[in-house]
């Protein structure tokens, strides 16, 4: 219990004493390693309790089978440290231990827990996922998942599970100084970092049909005295092959961290992962409905996987100047090469007996770098009877991609029939002749300010951020597009308790159109406009957290084809679109000995304006999504832990085509886990998991690229994992 005690006292501490930045890199004193001081709650709450006590509380806290970090949710959201329940927009965090606890696998998995996510399907393999927040398609057009990774968006980045701490999800646009948002939202993927104390771990994963999971983490303090601390993560993954293709992943990820106190605080990662996969394009519908084959069936044949290497350095820096202020900066360094080898279905289907068109495209040698340089500077002042927390902060963020891509090579392709296919009748290209080049340049350049204000039981968080944007994506001669903007938010909340806050928010966002015009032209972002009114409350001593949120977000500048010519990679921005919705969860402990993750979301998205699809519904997007988890512990020892997991992933029917043409049927997918965990002495653990997801091997769909119903994406269906992960 004295441990439990200390942990949570660590958390207190870090939630309101450390400035950002420096959260990661603890003190000699700090609890045996990040999972222990994760421990001391399930949802952050009691900190929020103890938030205007000049003393910590004596707290009792049983050991929970759910963990979360200790950094405040507030970072994705303001780019300060403010709790939950302080925080007047909507924000969800992740920790991996959640994923973990429900032998999740990838960043779908992960964001089941987020009201308002769901499916979207890309073709970059099982690693590098799309999604949807709040009805709103996260790509723009090219299929670029842009989630961010410490703050920097980092296009088609994998999510490679053994890097990451924490999934944090800002719902809605209007993220923090320095961190750009998508009109649906932000994911943001907060990576492990250096801690000072000895710890590490092994994990074993395999299930499915060749599907596994190696990882080494190693954290070591190399001085005591100077704070200074490593820490080395290895892995190796591989997809289940349950649809005839392949993905698998390596990557090492180092950190060294140093600090001086809360003087200063440096830290340098360097990351490296390659990727070797097989695009699935699924199947295809007919008649308003997926075709009634095999889920396992494929119609792709490339001739050779397709590979992505990535290479990351990054340097984190804070300092203290003075005792309120504090400067923070960040730089970020990517670069990509990759070689796509993508075969499918094209077209419309040719005749009554079932024969397709398909296509081949080979993109050798695409080069993709991204640089990335945000500072910010948090200060403290009191003007009159208030006191401001305001933020300053500037960044320049710059992508460049140039992309070699061959169509329809001639000689290799050939139709196929979706009822009875014949395989072998693709075959590599003899020869290339002319490539289209496909290039984009963004380079961005903002300033932003915000400032805090806490009046009694009521915060005011007012932010402006403005934004100058030189964009070119085309072939070559394509025009570039240079856009500024003014990007405001504005958030205010009331406690109405100490476990109750309301909350409203208005809040703007932009990102860019990767297409041009007919004319060559790129085109401008699209813009988003979300107002939001919520609700936060604590539950059972702030054992137990929950909110719920309605909202009416606004999408203008949406691409649509352009009328006038036949091609389909000509463009507009003539779409215009709104999501309105209601979202709740609840996590924490209901019972004793019983944690639940709930996740509700009612979405209603449909296009305003469109040349073609006025009036109809956003793909993909199910108008009721549930997620809810439960893990009981059983009481059997205090060394010895069973703990029995059951979680049920449910949505309505939903469209897999901007048309409307084609409905993927709703469902209710269950999983069990079943996990045996030891502990040996001190930090020292063993932790053994049987998961069966799909258990009753129902038949779905997961989701539908880009709007069109030829590639559709189905469920798995049942599977198993075992797991095995010691802890020293």
């Amino acid at each position: 219990m004295n441990q439990n005690r200390l942990a949570l006292a660590c958390a207190m501490a870090l939630s309101y004493g450390v400035p950002v930045g420096a959260q990661t890199l603890l003190s000699a004193d700090a609890p045996a390693n990040q999972s222990q001081l994760a421990q001391a709650d399930a949802s952050g709450a009691p900190a929020a309790l103890a938030e205007q006590k000049k003393s910590l509380p004596t707290v009792e806290v049983r050991e929970s089978s759910f963990h979360t970090t200790s950094v405040p949710a507030g970072n994705v959201a303001t780019g300060t440290a403010t709790q939950n329940l302080a925080l007047p927009f909507s924000v969800t965090q992740v920790p991996m231990e959640w994923v973990s606890a429900q032998a999740g696998q990838s960043l779908q998995d992960a964001l089941r827990n987020v009201p308002g996510a769901q499916a979207d399907s890309g073709f970059n393999g099982s690693h590098t996922q799309f999604f949807v927040l709040r009805g709103a398609i996260a790509d723009s057009a090219t299929g670029s998942n842009r989630v961010l990774r410490d703050g920097v968006r980092l296009s088609n980045y994998p999510f490679v599970k053994a890097f990451v701490e924490r999934v944090d999800v800002l719902r809605g646009p209007g993220a923090a100084v320095g961190l750009r948002s998508e009109p649906g939202g932000t994911v943001n993927l907060m990576s492990k970092q250096p801690e000072m104390v000895n710890f590490g771990s092994v994990k074993a994963s395999v299930g499915g049909v060749g599907g596994m999971e190696l990882t080494a983490d190693i954290n070591r303090v190399l001085s005591e005295e100077q704070e200074l601390a490593a820490r080395l993560i290895l892995t190796r993954s591989a997809a289940s092959e349950w649809r005839h293709v392949t993905d698998k992943l390596d990557g090492v990820k180092l950190s060294v961290a140093k600090s001086d106190g809360q003087l200063y605080h440096l830290r340098v990662s360097a990351e490296a992962t390659y990727q070797i996969y097989q695009p699935d394009y699924g199947i295809p519908a007919l008649n308003g409905s997926p075709i009634d084959v095999p889920r396992d069936r494929q119609y792709g044949e490339p001739w050779d996987n397709s590979t992505t290497q990535n290479r990351i350095v990054d340097v984190h820096f804070d300092m203290a100047l003075g005792s309120d202020r504090r400067l923070n900066v960040d730089w970020t360094h990517l670069e990509a090469r990759s070689t796509s080898i993508r075969s499918g279905l094209t077209g419309n289907i040719k005749n009554a007996n079932g024969n397709w068109g398909r296509f081949s495209v080979y993109e050798p040698g695409t080069d993709r770098m991204i640089d990335s340089l945000a500072t910010t500077l948090e200060s403290q002042h009191r003007w009159g009877m208030l006191m401001h927390k305001v933020l300053w902060g500037a960044d320049y963020y710059r992508e460049t991609l140039t992309q070699p891509s061959y169509s329809n090579l001639a000689g290799t392709v050939s139709d196929i029939n979706v009822f009875n296919p014949v395989y072998g009748l693709v075959g590599a290209p003899t020869a290339l002749t002319t490539a289209s080049l496909t290039r984009q340049n963004l380079e961005s350049s903002a300033l932003s300010v915000q400032d805090q204000i806490d009046i009694g039981p009521w915060t005011v968080i007012a932010g402006l951020r403005f934004v100058q944007q030189d964009f070119m994506y085309g072939t070559q001669g394509t025009k570039a597009v240079v856009e500024s903007k003014w990007l405001p938010k504005l958030g205010v909340l009331r406690k109405l308790s100490e476990q109750d806050s309301v909350y409203a928010n208005a809040a703007q966002g932009m990102s860019p159109n990767q297409v041009s015009s007919s004319s060559n032209q790129s085109l401008p972002s699209r813009y988003s406009n979300q107002v939001e009114l919520g609700w936060k409350s604590l539950w059972h001593e702030g054992r137990l957290a929950s909110d719920i949120a309605i909202y009416q977000l606004d999408q203008t500048n949406m691409i649509a084809d352009d009328q006038s010519t036949s091609s389909n990679f000509d463009f507009t921005v003539d779409g215009n679109a709104r999501s309105q919705g209601l979202e709740a969860s609840l996590s924490g402990e209901l019972a004793r000995r019983l944690n639940v993750k709930l996740a509700y979301a009612y979405t209603d998205a449909r296009m305003l304006d469109h040349p073609l699809y006025r009036g109809l519904m956003a793909p993909n997007v199910a108008a009721h999504a549930l997620s809810l988890w439960g893990q009981y512990q059983w009481p059997i020892a205090s060394d010895v832990q069973w703990l029995t997991g059951a979680g049920i992933y449910a949505q309505t029917k939903r469209y897999a085509d901007r048309a409307n043409t084609t409905e993927l049927p709703g469902y209710a997918r269950l999983d069990i886990t079943q996990t045996w965990r030891k502990s040996t002495g001190g930090a020292t653990a063993v932790e053994v998991q049987l998961a069966i997801r799909n258990v009753l091997d129902a038949r779905y769909f997961v989701s539908s690229h880009l709007h069109t119903n030829r590639w559709i994406t189905p469920g798995e269906g049942r599977n198993a994992w075992l797991t095995l992960h010691y802890r020293f």
